[in-house]
């Protein structure tokens, strides 16, 4: 009976699979076509959306390298948890990715760098995009715990990456602060040319408010590298405490000197008002409070990565008509997000007044063949309520680069 129990189990999910992926092939998923067509590029809209913008000044500043290490130098990695139907929402969350992005079976380390240059090579010259190495998840002892981790890709790699690209690529480094070797190898990496951190708190196990941390963000400040720390729910990692990820959290930060980055402006779940009996807001919430305290005002800022999924549309209404707020935001793809089609809808957007109808057919055959390029489209035109993004959300390369100016 428990044989017979478990192979059901399976073949339900095997079968819930099939029904997606059958979804996905009748036109929600990507087809990755290549090459932006001469239509395209010559459109009266693309010609909108690229006016009055520098290229060269315009770096994405949220994209995530995958990798499995199939290419045996890369010394990527991801869980094996991802390919096994004992772990449902990791098979699919794997095959949207893999999707999104355009990887090819037993070479997706080769495939993910062709492929995200071939998208690079299409925008206008000087555009670049910002590749987040992952750490590992660590134990209190500052010990890596590959057995909680989700994925991982080395400094190195990504180092690596924007070596063989670097008039595409710049690089993001991610150390945990509690490694006995944290503020060496936060000197190395800013040596190598390391333009900010990536932090995914819960997924990493760091509390923000430890004061284990407190020397890393004193060389952070020295340093002058801003971290880009994820903040609100986390559902692509999975696992850990999301305590960590509270905004209010981050205020040993800042209150350090460190220039703070939160991840798509806090714009999903719910976390704990520290400042008001533990009351539970959402964490859109407290970032916004903490957005509007004077004292945080040439240190806090927000990234608008992941703010037009299908579910972040009331954030990004408020986000948009916060025009006091825009000199302090930056935009980033969260790539390879916009490449996963039922993740982000451009019709959605027409429908809540936020597109006009001719948008829509332009935006729709653009993703087709170029995400980002669709991604950065798709959030020049968004309009609400006479609000738009100004030019100052795109050209990010002065923020980022700024210690190396």
């Amino acid at each position: 009976m428990p044989k017979q129990t478990k192979y059901s189990g399976a073949s339900a999910l095997t079968n819930a699979f099939t029904g997606i992926k059958a979804w996905l092939e009748s036109g929600h998923s990507n087809p990755n076509l290549a090459g932006l067509p001469e239509t395209l590029k010559n459109h009266p809209l693309m010609h909108q959306v690229w006016q009055g913008i520098d290229p060269t000044k315009v770096w994405d500043c949220h994209a995530h390298i995958i990798g499995s290490g199939d290419s045996g130098t890369s010394g990527a990695w991801a869980t094996p948890r991802m390919d096994t139907w004992r772990h449902p929402i990791l098979k699919i969350q794997k095959w949207f990715h893999l999707n999104g992005a355009a990887l090819e079976a037993n070479s997706e380390d080769t495939s993910f760098v062709k492929r995200l240059a071939h998208l690079s090579s299409e925008m206008p010259a000087g555009y670049k995009t910002m590749l987040f190495a992952f750490e590992w998840a660590h134990d209190e002892a500052g010990k890596p715990v590959k057995a909680d981790s989700i994925f991982h890709i080395p400094n190195d790699y990504a180092a690596k990456i924007v070596a063989q690209h670097p008039q595409h690529f710049e690089w993001v480094a991610s150390i945990h602060p509690y490694r006995a070797d944290a503020i060496d190898a936060l000197e190395q990496a800013h040596a190598q040319g390391a333009v900010a951190m990536k932090w995914l708190a819960s997924s990493m196990n760091i509390d923000p408010a430890s004061p284990k941390c407190t020397k890393f963000y004193q060389k952070l400040q020295q340093l002058n590298m801003p971290i880009i720390t994820h903040v609100g729910r986390e559902s692509a990692v999975p696992g850990g405490d999301l305590n960590f990820n509270n905004p209010l959290k981050a205020r040993h930060m800042l209150d350090a000197g460190v220039r703070i980055v939160m991840a798509h402006c806090a714009s999903d779940g719910f976390d704990k008002d520290y400042d008001n009996g533990n009351q539970v807001v959402t964490s859109f919430e407290l970032f916004a409070r903490m957005m509007d305290m004077p004292e945080y005002e040439g240190l806090l800022f927000g990234d608008i990565s992941a703010t037009t999924l299908f579910n972040h549309s009331w954030v990004l209404k408020h986000i948009l008509q916060r025009d006091d707020w825009h000199h302090r935001l930056h935009n980033g793809t969260d790539y390879p997000l916009p490449g996963v089609f039922p993740l982000i809808t451009s019709r959605q957007f027409q429908r809540e007044g936020m597109l006009a109808a001719e948008h829509v057919p332009f935006l729709q055959e653009v993703r087709k063949y170029n995400p980002i390029m669709f991604d950065f489209a798709m959030k020049r035109l968004l309009r609400f309520e006479g609000k738009q993004l100004p030019t100052s959300v795109f050209e990010t390369r002065g923020f980022f680069s700024n210690q190396r100016l």
